[in-house]
């Protein structure tokens, strides 16, 4: 009997691994087509990339959609294959040898627990450095609109520094508003403003260079202006924090590491910056609710493959197909929400898994399995 489940597990998980595979490859080249390929053609046509970066920018791209592919393609090659089972009566015969539906599931869960560990490895070591390679590739460092506020001890703001733009080496475009020390109905808000070309990042300050401060009176008007070649800001500790966030900023949550993102939501909380820690928190727990997604999508194509007398063939893929479809169309949504604080990011990350949880408890009642 034991060697007999063993060869029905090989069996059961080849034929799952084959469709699961298809699946994956049909899920690149539609998601891939009009979204990527399409733009990537388009600029080599008209001269603006080689061959040779054209294939790299598209070979480059692939990673950040596997982490969409391999669940959905457990989710098809479950779907598929149960199908079929069921279709020529080989379902029926398992069964009736004694089979249970759940010793059925048992390779498909082992191929599933495979797709997580694909899954966060691709998350942790291939997209972080696809999506820096892109973006080097395509000159797409520099940033606009930096903003720093330093504060007081007492979460009083002592300065603003805002920056134009951000090139990896040189800040541009610098403006930093200087507030005074005793505020009151007398004195303005600001003592001084001051403008520059450019900043350079010291160990331990910045320097403004080629630049002017204007210093403002009682009044609230300039009283006057003084060119500068360099004017040091910050001190060692504020040095460090601004230019970690900076680096930061000049990144999506793709591009960082598990360790890189921790390390930027413990700076944003530390900058009372609530909001884009709500948002990176929650792009955070994505990473580890789409990989174990796997195993629920995977669960739920075995048990929409599994047909009842007189059911539509259709059924299946139709329900699958709307299913995909809320899994990923609600992710911007909820990244939404948690960033205003209405739900909390780890709901929202985990949200697809709970719908697909819901609905694999409403098929197991539904087809009595």
């Amino acid at each position: 009997m034991f060697r007999k489940m063993k060869i029905l597990d090989k069996y059961i998980f080849s034929q799952v691994l084959k469709a699961t595979l298809m699946g994956i490859l049909l899920f690149l080249i539609l998601w891939i087509s009009p979204e990527i390929l399409f733009k990537i053609i388009r600029r080599f046509i008209y001269g603006e990339i080689s061959l040779e970066l054209a294939l790299k920018l598209f070979f480059l791209e692939i990673p950040e959609i596997l982490t969409k592919a391999i669940p959905v393609g457990l989710m098809l090659g479950g779907l598929f294959v149960f199908d079929r089972l069921s279709r020529d009566s080989e379902l029926t015969i398992m069964r009736m040898s004694g089979v249970s539906n759940l010793r059925l599931v048992m390779p498909i869960f082992f191929l599933s627990l495979i797709g997580v560990v694909l899954c966060l490895s691709v998350y942790k070591h291939m997209i972080p450095y696809s999506t820096t390679e892109i973006k080097r590739l395509k000159n797409d460092i520099f940033q606009r609109h930096f903003v720093y506020i330093d504060k007081e001890k007492g979460e009083k703001p002592k300065q603003i520094l805002i920056v134009g733009g951000f090139n990896g080496d040189y800040l541009y475009d610098i403006k930093l508003l200087k507030f005074s020390d005793n505020v009151n109905t007398e004195t303005p808000l600001m003592d001084s403003i001051l403008t520059s070309q450019s900043a350079e990042i010291k160990e331990d300050h910045w320097e403004l260079v080629n630049g002017i401060k204007y210093e403002i009176a009682t009044n609230g008007v300039y009283k006057m202006t003084r060119p500068f070649d360099r004017f040091e800001i910050f001190d060692k500790e504020t040095t460090k924090k601004a230019q970690q966030l900076l680096i930061y900023s000049t990144k999506r949550p793709r591009e960082m590491t598990d360790e890189q993102l921790l390390d930027y939501i413990s700076l944003l909380k530390v900058m009372d910056m609530p909001e884009e820690r709500r948002f990176t928190l929650s792009k955070y727990h994505q990473r580890l609710s789409h990989s174990f997604g796997c195993i629920l999508l995977a669960i739920c194509g075995v048990l929409l493959g599994i047909s009842r007398p007189r059911e539509r063939r259709l059924i299946g893929f139709t329900i699958a197909a709307a299913l995909i479809f809320s899994y990923y169309i609600f992710i911007p949504f909820l990244d939404m929400l948690a960033q205003m604080g209405t739900i909390p990011p780890i709901l929202a990350a985990w949200t697809p898994n709970l719908i697909v949880f819901f609905a694999i408890i409403g098929l197991i009642r539904y087809k009595n399995v």
